[in-house]
């Protein structure tokens, strides 16, 4: 009885195994594990330096005047130091897919000195000997704080060397960046809010600032799919620890706050160690308890048709249609979906476009806020015929561009289209131009093929707009 009960539990965490998989076109595409984790570096300072990272879009209008360099061991009396940052050198990179953090250059001169090196993220630079002091520009993060200090050493004549120290501290421009908070579009989706509650504190170190970034983490619960989102907050200027929800949490990473939220209750409060009770800052959020790897959208719009049949007296319309249609998607993994199509006219002709395609993410560019992806798949186009209702296969491949927090925070963009050039009396062509939040949305469609079928020439053309939603309570699997 026991060895049947071994066997029958293999047998059942095998099944489990391969619930995990999809097959498509023959190929097992695994989920290596259920859960999706953003991994930070202990110090981000040498990722931000890194040429291999790529440059970002402001998020504010920050320049080198916002930051100054502050001496936590300055040079005896009587050596002329001069350390600053370098105008127009502040340019902003994305670390870790959702932080955006700024660098510039530090402009150092030593002067009568004979030579010397900076010490700076794990890199030495050699300060280089002019006519009159010793030089150096230095590429560094604009993180405030001791934990990332700027160490000089000179040389000051026969066997004398003099040491110094500098870190940066934010210092912005104007009151209204006192306290400034950034959102990476990244949270967008997630309806992710951040409001002071009380009155707004100063930091240890004066005017501090943050930014926000979001992940969405796919889970396997016990009878469904479940989510949770982690956010990464970055505070810059407020020293090595931050209240979260009430208790004193040191920073995991340069100023880095990683957070786990679940569904409920749909916000958390961080606050300064120094704040009063009644104040900090509230992040709000909104995420699903249950997630569905399956969803469904509904749109619906008049759409100017024509159809023609090219049999001597057929049928040729040109007339203004009620045009639904069908959206369906279901998720593989963070890059793949499958998703389907169909339009279908509310008219003699009952026109009907259905696909099936295979979606994947081809590129993420310009700071991941415009993503490509190319679609593979089959699709039937059916219509009345002198024959009766006919149903015909054709194989257009298509493409579509999403361009996030487009004129809007969860607002997208999307440019897209199937293409089946004319070979053989056969061609389909299917744009599309979509803009809208994930509850509504609004498109601008034209669809247009033709087809042969036992010698006899058809076409259609339709031009209209749609306005559709998802179907929350249409979920599946």
């Amino acid at each position: 009885m026991s060895k049947l009960c071994g066997k029958s539990a293999r047998w059942l965490q095998l099944a489990r195994n391969l619930r995990k998989c999809l097959i498509f076109s023959g190929l097992f595409i695994c989920r290596a594990g259920d859960a999706s984790v953003l991994l930070l570096p202990s110090n981000l300072v040498p990722e931000v330096l890194s040429e291999a990272v790529p440059t970002a879009f402001s998020p504010a209008d920050f320049t080198s005047d916002d930051f100054v360099l502050e001496w936590t061991k300055p040079f005896p009396a009587g050596y002329e130091v001069a350390a600053s940052l370098e105008k127009g050198s502040l340019e902003w990179v994305r670390v870790s897919e959702v932080l955006v953090l700024p660098r510039a250059r530090l402009n150092l001169r030593v002067a009568g000195a004979s030579g010397g090196m900076v010490r700076y993220a794990g890199f030495i630079q050699p300060l280089v000997r002019t006519s009159m002091a010793a030089e150096a520009l230095v590429p560094i993060a604009l993180v405030s704080g001791e934990e990332h200090p700027i160490d000089i050493s000179v040389s000051a004549g026969a066997d004398r060397l003099l040491t110094g120290s500098l870190v940066v501290r934010y210092r912005p421009r104007g009151p209204s960046s006192n306290s400034l908070i950034l959102l990476d579009p990244s949270c967008s989706r997630y309806a992710v809010s951040a409001n002071w509650t009380g009155q707004v504190p100063l930091g240890p170190h004066g005017s501090h600032w943050s930014y926000i970034g979001c992940r969405l983490v796919h889970t396997e619960a016990e009878n469904f799919r479940t989510a949770s989102l982690e956010i990464s907050v970055f505070w810059d200027n407020i020293g090595r620890s931050l209240k979260i929800s009430g208790i004193e949490t040191p920073a995991f990473s340069s100023s880095v706050w990683q957070l786990r939220l679940r569904s409920e209750p749909g916000f958390v409060s961080l606050a300064l160690p120094s704040d009063a009770v009644s104040s900090g800052l509230r992040l709000d959020y909104r995420i699903p308890k249950q997630l569905h790897r399956g969803s469904i959208a509904l749109g619906v719009g008049p759409y100017a048709h024509s159809f023609r049949n090219g049999a001597a007296g057929g049928e040729r319309v040109s007339s203004w249609t009620v045009m639904p249609t069908l959206y369906a998607s279901f998720f593989i993994t963070e890059t793949m979906r499958m998703v389907a199509f169909d339009a279908t006219t509310l008219n003699s002709q009952f026109i009907s476009d259905f696909g099936v395609y295979f979606s994947t993410e081809y590129m993420r560019n310009f700071d991941r806020r415009v993503v490509v992806n190319l679609m593979l798949g089959v699709h039937s186009i059916g219509f009345r015929s002198q024959e009766g209702y006919a149903v015909l296969l054709g194989a257009p491949q298509g493409f579509e561009v999403i361009i996030s927090d487009f004129l809007g925070r969860a607002r997208n963009l999307t440019l897209g289209g199937f293409i089946y050039p004319s070979i053989q009396d056969k061609a389909y062509y299917n744009t599309w131009i979509r803009w809208g939040s994930p509850s509504l949305f609004g498109e601008v469609n034209y669809i247009s093929w033709k087809e042969k079928l036992k010698g006899i020439p058809y076409s259609s053309s339709s031009l209209g707009l749609t306005i559709g939603m998802p179907l929350s309570f249409a979920g599946f699997f």
